[in-house]
């Protein structure tokens, strides 16, 4: 994986989303061609986004159903190349993270595991 990354993720106030937000910035911290993109930024953008997705191939990772990165990203006519839904890939592994303000036991093992799930699929991208 060589090509630039942005990671756009779930803001959700829920436990996944604090698990999702925690995967997606380590990756980027870990990973120089990788970052993590905050879709809050292009909601509250009228009309564009933000330059850190210039030249990027996006992905969003998905907390719910909901699917507000996607959403948004299409409200502003950018297209992703990849959806991760994070809360299959939780359930899966048959994890419930429960707290929303800090990672608990199974926070910290969701957060492993989602990371190591982006990372394969970031390589058939």
């Amino acid at each position: 994986m060589t090509d630039k990354i942005a990671l756009v993720s779930c803001s959700g106030l829920s436990p996944l989303g604090l698990v999702v937000r925690a995967a997606t910035v380590e990756l980027a911290l870990e990973n120089e061609n990788i970052v993590a993109a905050c879709i809050t930024e292009y909601s509250a953008q009228p009309n564009n986004c933000s330059p850190i997705l210039d030249d990027a191939k996006i992905v969003t990772v998905t907390g719910c159903s909901d699917d507000c990165a996607s959403v948004i990203l299409n409200e502003k006519e950018v297209d992703s190349v990849k959806n991760i839904a994070a809360d299959s890939i939780v359930k899966a592994y048959d994890l419930n993270p429960l707290d929303a303000v800090r990672l608990d036991d199974e926070g910290e093992k969701a957060v492993r595991v989602l990371k190591k799930y982006i990372l394969s699929e970031l390589e058939n991208i």
